[in-house]
């Protein structure tokens, strides 16, 4: 009885014995604990163009995830602008507007090509005139803060122009109409907002300079973008 007893007691004493585990697996287990959540937290914060002497922008935020490769942005320039103009003691006034639709597609990081179809209205004294032109254009996406970018973009353009001159007293009633073909380039740089991820929205200089065609005109303008990107 006493050795059956005896070996109770020891049966006892086995399972009530601590479980030791190895120092390294205690070390291994702590290193688990501090470095994933530092690890998931640096994937967070991750950032884009420190490389390139930028501002430090978060990759989540919406100026950091605009411009990735494979992205497509739609938008439309639109620009307008309403003067008073005297010409020869003849008041009237000059009213500019401008729409453009565009589609841009990010073939590698920040670099995006695309093609625009815009239509140009211009009405002043003496006549209006009306532009259509269509091309290509390249831009190059530039993230300041975490809903601020730059994107600054060039194309050329293809564009017809037709004018209507009012009739002089020579003859009387009787209007002049012009058609005239140039090849543009086009330089546009707004400053982008990007309130929300896949809406933005931007405000810059314009510039509009015919290459080619029999009157060579400069068009020097502030336009406005608003779009989207998916």
């Amino acid at each position: 009885m006493s050795s059956q007893r005896g070996g109770m007691r020891r049966a006892l004493r086995a399972r009530m014995t601590p479980i030791r585990f190895p120092s390294s697996y205690l070390m291994t287990f702590t290193f688990v604990l501090v470095a994933v959540p530092a690890l998931a937290q640096d994937a967070t914060v991750e950032v884009r163009d420190d490389e390139r002497g930028l501002p430090v922008v978060r990759a989540d935020s919406p100026a950091g995830r605009f411009g990735i490769e494979g992205q497509k942005a739609v938008s439309s320039d639109a620009g307008l602008s309403i003067s008073n103009t005297s010409i020869d003691d003849v008041d009237g006034s000059t009213t500019t507007l401008v729409l453009r639709p565009a589609v841009d597609w990010f073939f590698a990081e920040d670099i995006s090509l695309g093609g625009f179809v815009g239509v140009e209205y211009n009405s002043a004294p003496g006549g209006d005139s009306t532009v259509i032109s269509i091309g290509p254009r390249v831009g190059y996406n530039l993230p300041l803060s975490e809903r601020i970018s730059l994107w600054p973009k060039a194309g050329l353009a293809f564009a017809s122009t037709s004018a209507s001159n009012d009739g002089n007293d020579d003859i009387a009633g009787d209007d002049d109409e012009e058609t005239n073909t140039s090849v543009q380039l086009n330089l546009f740089v707004p400053l982008m907002f990007h309130p929300v991820q896949h809406f933005f929205l931007g405000l810059g200089p314009a510039l509009d300079q015919d290459l080619s065609g029999d009157s060579k005109a400069t068009t020097i303008a502030a336009r406005l973008t608003l779009g989207g990107w998916i």
